[in-house]
């Protein structure tokens, strides 16, 4: 299946819905990707989109102080999210969040992130087929998945993954104001290095060598760049490893998921 190039055989996905693999014959690969690297592009429309990030966004607030939730709370009574709304418009303000200024090993600045334990599906309406469309993605099937919020002024730095708290692959669901990924080699003989886009519905996979010896960043919005200016979240997903097995959840705090205005 040669749209999922450089990954394994394995790790494709053996059954697609119609409407993915309709997708999926339309992607564009670059020659200088490597492999390993895969990505879709537009993969969800702006409903689907809207629909990911307000559940995203009702998971991680449900994280906050009673006081912080109270200003969202009047913020939201005062500009209600409606269907017309455009995605990065779904965001509150940043100073209504509570992100933290830097990562326990300074490679995410200015961010908020959970690990999320279930999707509240049986509680929304259309997310369940939403969320089929992108399992159908992974190349298995035992996955955690982490939400991962970064403000206007977030960056994530150069690093790669620590392999004891990895798995073999890595999937990412941009949500929000289109960031770029910047790959680079470490390796000095090579130096090679590529910067790509990731708008809003877009998704990526990586796997391999790609995974665990390629440094990989989302540079800062700069004000000459309005294009890249704004919130963001990503959803990413990566595949179980049992060691993981005894670690506490973060942000299960049950809680209702935001509903659209009428």
């Amino acid at each position: 299946m040669k749209l999922f190039r450089g990954i394994p055989k394995h790790f494709v996905p053996s059954v697609l819905p119609e409407r993915t693999i309709r997708q999926l014959t339309s992607i564009r690969t670059h020659n200088l990707l490597p492999d390993g690297f895969t990505l879709f592009p537009s993969f969800f429309d702006v409903r689907e989109q809207r629909l990911l990030l307000t559940t995203a966004l009702s998971q991680l607030d449900a994280t906050e102080s009673i006081r912080v939730r109270r200003l969202q709370c009047d913020y939201r009574a005062r500009n209600p999210v409606s269907d017309g709304t455009p995605v990065e418009g779904v965001f509150l303000p940043d100073s209504y969040y509570t992100f933290h200024e830097g990562h326990y090993d300074n490679v995410i600045r200015d961010y908020r992130e959970m690990r999320l334990s279930s999707w509240p599906e049986a509680e929304l309406r259309g997310l369940t087929p939403v969320l089929d469309r992108l399992r159908a993605l992974y190349p298995s099937k035992k996955t955690q998945t982490h939400l991962l919020h970064l403000a206007s002024s977030g960056e994530i730095h150069p690093h790669i993954d620590n392999v004891s708290a990895s798995g073999g692959w890595i999937l990412g669901v941009s949500l929000g104001a289109a960031r770029t990924l910047r790959m680079e080699s470490p390796s000095p003989a090579e130096a090679e290095s590529f910067d790509i886009l990731l708008p809003s519905g877009s998704i990526y996979l990586q796997s391999d060598d790609v995974r665990y010896h390629w440094r990989h960043a989302i540079l800062p919005s700069t004000e000459r760049d309005m294009t890249n200016c704004g919130q963001r979240i990503s959803i990413m997903v990566r595949d179980y490893r049992g060691d993981d097995a005894g670690k506490v959840e973060v942000g299960t705090r049950e809680h209702k998921p935001y509903q659209f205005a009428e």
